[in-house]
């Protein structure tokens, strides 16, 4: 996928389709723009009104993608800090929802490919990458249980993608086959009790993992952010 519309027109078209609030992130000394939704409870009402036997209901496809997260916070201000991620590294964002991870790194100087399983979440990552940087996007539809060994990178980034059991299985297999050698993955969540019990099995199955903590305060409310860094053994 490619970015086509001007970039008046694509924010007009997110606008008129979401409720949505412009927020101006400062991360260290930079500040970044996006655009969240507002209305997620309609988003959800909306999916589930398509009833039992909708394909997306089924996979249930929750909206998690329309708003922005202290782990991603996190994570971005991570990445602003991570000197081993500029020119020449190639980056994959996976779920990348609003995409801001990917577009700190772009901000950088990374290669970067912003990829999503739903095409609302590329429209979105698509409008906060051009909302700050001057160069396209790179957009592709990916889901991590089909995982397409072509767009493996140094460098994977993974905000609060593991937050259902069953995600965990097609996660490390997707890690395996899109991670080039050498590479590592920076991955950032909240502490749920089954993140907690899944990363410390990942030793155990032929990762390297550390871990530390970041404070975020979003939105007036403190939050502790556990960011990863993983690699294959």
């Amino acid at each position: 996928m490619n970015a086509s519309l001007p970039l008046e027109t694509l924010e007009a078209r997110v606008c008129a389709r979401y409720e949505t609030e412009r927020l101006q992130l400062m991360l260290g000394e930079q500040v970044f723009g996006l655009r969240v939704i507002r209305n997620l409870d309609a988003l959800l009402d909306e999916l589930l009104a398509r009833g039992e036997e909708d394909p997306a209901v089924q996979d249930e496809q929750i909206p998690y993608w329309a708003d922005l997260w202290p782990s991603a916070i996190a994570l971005g201000r991570h990445i602003l800090n991570d000197d081993r991620i500029g020119p020449g590294t190639r980056v994959l964002e996976l779920g990348c929802g609003l995409g801001l991870s990917g577009t700190v790194a772009g901000y950088k100087g990374a290669e970067v490919i912003l990829s999503d399983y739903l095409p609302e979440a590329l429209e979105l990552a698509e409008l906060t990458w051009r909302l700050n940087l001057e160069q396209p996007p790179r957009l592709e539809r990916l889901d991590w249980r089909e995982p397409r060994p072509e767009l493996a990178a140094d460098v994977l980034l993974a905000s609060d993608v593991a937050y259902e059991t069953r995600a965990h299985g097609p996660l490390e297999a997707a890690f395996r086959q899109l991670l080039r050698p050498e590479g590592y993955l920076l991955l950032s969540e909240p502490g749920r009790p089954q993140d907690h019990a899944w990363l410390q099995s990942l030793p155990n199955k032929g990762f390297h993992i550390h871990t530390q903590t970041e404070s975020v305060c979003f939105r007036n409310h403190p939050y502790t952010i556990y960011l990863h860094e993983i690699r294959l053994i």
